[in-house]
C-alpha cells in the first residue's frame, strides 16, 4: 500500500474500534492477509481460552482487539496489499489497502444454507426468521436438520416462534432503550430467547441482553452450550427459582407455556421488576379450579370439561385484569391455531400508567365475591407460599 494512505487507514481502523466496542458481544473473528511480491501471509484473530488469540506466521499470542488494530496498522505499510475481514453475527466488514488507496465495504455475513433445500411443506407466509438466512441458528436449536430442511416434527414449533415474533415486534420497535433487556421466565430449551436474540441483533441491528431463568439445571446447561456454539456472548442462563430471582427494569419479560402458577410467577416477577412489556402464553390451569363456585352455573359446571375450560378463561381473565389494575395496557389473542395447541392464548401487556382504579375495583370485587386469593395476587406482591 502507499505510505500516503496511512492516515486513511488509521481513520478506518478507528471506526472499526468503535464498532467492536459497541458490538463486542457479536464479534466472531478477523481474517487478514498481507501480500508481499507473490506471497500471501495470512493470519487471524479469534476468541481463545484466555481472550483473543492472534495467529500470524506460525506465531500465536494473546492480544486484545485494540492492540491488534495497532499491529495491523504497523504491518500494512510494509506490504503491497493488505486485506482485513472483520466478522460479526449477521454482517462482515472488508477493508483493503493497496496501490489504488484504502477502501472498505460492508456486506451481510455469507450463509451456507442452500435455499433449494428448504422444506417445501412450510406454509406460504413471509417468515421473519428465514431458513435461507438463519440456518446456523435454526440448526443449533434443533428446528432445522443438517440437510438444510426444517424438520417435519418441528414445523409447528417453527411456526409458533415465528408468529410469536410477529406479534411482539411492535413492542420491541416502540421501545427506545439503548440496550433491549429480555428476561425469559421458565426458559426451558430457550427457543424464544435464541430467536429473539437473532431478531433483535441480526435483523433489527440493535443491542440487547437476554437472560433465561429456569429451575432445571439440565436445560440451563443445554442453553449455555447452544449460546456458546452460536457465539451469543450477550446471553446468559441462570438456574434459579422465579419466586426468589430478582431483576431490574427489563425491557420485556416473556414466558411460554409456564405450567399453572409458574405463569403467575413470571407475571409477578415482571411486575415487581418494573418490566415495560410482558408477553406470556399460559399453559395448564389448576390452582383455582376447586376454590370457587358461580351461583346459577352449577348445572353447567357439573360437567368437568366445562368447569376446566371455564377455569382456564377465568384464571387468565384475572391475570389480565390484575395487570390492567397496575397500569398495563393489555391485549389477549390466539397466537396460533388451536389445532396446533389448545394452550394458544397470548397475553400482551405494556406499562402506560401507575394504576387503573376502575380495573382495581372490579378485580377486588371478584376476589371478595368468590372468596379467593389467587396466585397472581400473591406473586405481584412478592408473597410466596412456604411450599
Amino acid at each position: 500500500m502507499r505510505k500516503q494512505d496511512s492516515g486513511a487507514l488509521a481513520l478506518l481502523l478507528s471506526g472499526l474500534a468503535g464498532r467492536y466496542r459497541a458490538n463486542s458481544d457479536y464479534f466472531i473473528q478477523v481474517d487478514f492477509t498481507f501480500t508481499i511480491g507473490r506471497r500471501d501471509f495470512p493470519g487471524y484473530l479469534r476468541t481463545g481460552a484466555e481472550g483473543l488469540l492472534l495467529s500470524y506466521q506460525a506465531e500465536k499470542r494473546t492480544m486484545d482487539f485494540y492492540a491488534f488494530l495497532d499491529f495491523f496498522q504497523a504491518e500494512a505499510p510494509r506490504s503491497e496489499r493488505a486485506v482485513l475481514i472483520y466478522k460479526e453475527r449477521g454482517a462482515q466488514l472488508i477493508l483493503e489497502a493497496d496501490e489504488r488507496g484504502v477502501r472498505s465495504r460492508q456486506s451481510d455475513a455469507p450463509g451456507d444454507t442452500d435455499k433449494s433445500k428448504i422444506s417445501a411443506v412450510l406454509p406460504d407466509r413471509d417468515y421473519i426468521i428465514k431458513p435461507s438466512q438463519a440456518g446456523d441458528l435454526l440448526q443449533a436449536i434443533g428446528i432445522m436438520g443438517p440437510d438444510g430442511k426444517i424438520r417435519n416434527t418441528m414445523i409447528r414449533k417453527y411456526n409458533q416462534i415465528d408468529h410469536f415474533l410477529e406479534l411482539v415486534r411492535p413492542m420491541i420497535e416502540q421501545d427506545r432503550s439503548e440496550v433491549f433487556e429480555v428476561l425469559d421466565c421458565g426458559c426451558g430449551k430457550s427457543y424464544l430467547s435464541f430467536v429473539l436474540n437473532y431478531f433483535i441483533r441480526d435483523i433489527l441491528k440493535r443491542r440487547c441482553h437476554i437472560v433465561g431463568v429456569d429451575i432445571a439445571p439440565q436445560v440451563i446447561e443445554a442453553s449455555r452450550s447452544t449460546a456458546q456454539t452460536l457465539g451469543y456472548h450477550n446471553m446468559e442462563f441462570i438456574c434459579a427459582d422465579l419466586r426468589s430471582y430478582t431483576a431490574v427494569s427489563p425491557s420485556m419479560v416473556i414466558s411460554l407455556h409456564a405450567c399453572d402458577t409458574a405463569t403467575d410467577m413470571a407475571i409477578g416477577l415482571a411486575v415487581r421488576s418494573g418490566a415495560k412489556n410482558i408477553a406470556c402464553v399460559p399453559c395448564c390451569h389448576h390452582e383455582l379450579l376447586n376454590q370457587y363456585t358461580f351461583p346459577g352455573l352449577a348445572a353447567i359446571t357439573k360437567h368437568g370439561v366445562f368447569a376446566a375450560r371455564f377455569n382456564d378463561l377465568f384464571t387468565d381473565g384475572l391475570r389480565t385484569l390484575k395487570l390492567e389494575s397496575l397500569g398495563y395496557k393489555t391485549r389477549v389473542i390466539e397466537y396460533i391455531s388451536p389445532l396446533d395447541s389448545p394452550k394458544n392464548l397470548l397475553i400482551l401487556a405494556q406499562k402506560n400508567a401507575h394504576e387503573n382504579l376502575i380495573a382495581q375495583r372490579e378485580y377486588d370485587k371478584l376476589l371478595r365475591a368468590l372468596k379467593i386469593y389467587p396466585a397472581i395476587e400473591r406473586e405481584c406482591m412478592g408473597i410466596h407460599d412456604e411450599n
